[in-house]
């Protein structure tokens, strides 16, 4: 009789163990999959950042340019202005199904990438 109430005791150890082994493995797949979702947006913010500097220094320069061609700086300047609005609407035509794809595509592709 005591074999049988050792031989459970012993089941329920060992099933508490994977049960707490298991919470562990998935808290660790968690954080993974947190900071490789974090280090990939950080990566990709801090190029979107230098592009949007780089653009913004380019269309500064791209006004001063053709404010001079023109003898008018203020042309030149709104002439970029209405290169972004061209841009601008074109972007807010696309948004649902090119921008929005691309984002959730990122983060499936990250959350759902085996170790």
């Amino acid at each position: 009789m005591e074999t049988k109430a050792t031989t459970l005791e012993n089941l329920f150890e060992k099933v508490e163990q994977f049960g707490k082994t298991s919470l562990e493995l998935y808290k660790h797949k968690a954080i993974y999959e947190i900071a490789v979702l974090t280090s990939t947006l950080s990566v990709r913010l801090i190029l979107v950042l230098v592009i949007a500097l780089v653009s913004f220094f380019l269309s500064i320069g791209a006004a001063l340019w053709l404010g001079d061609i023109l003898e008018k700086n203020y042309y030149g300047y709104f002439i970029v202005a209405l290169a972004y609005v061209v841009l601008g609407l074109i972007l807010f035509i696309f948004r649902k199904p090119w921008i929005k794809t691309q984002v959730s595509n990122l983060v499936i592709k990250s959350m759902l990438k085996p170790l």
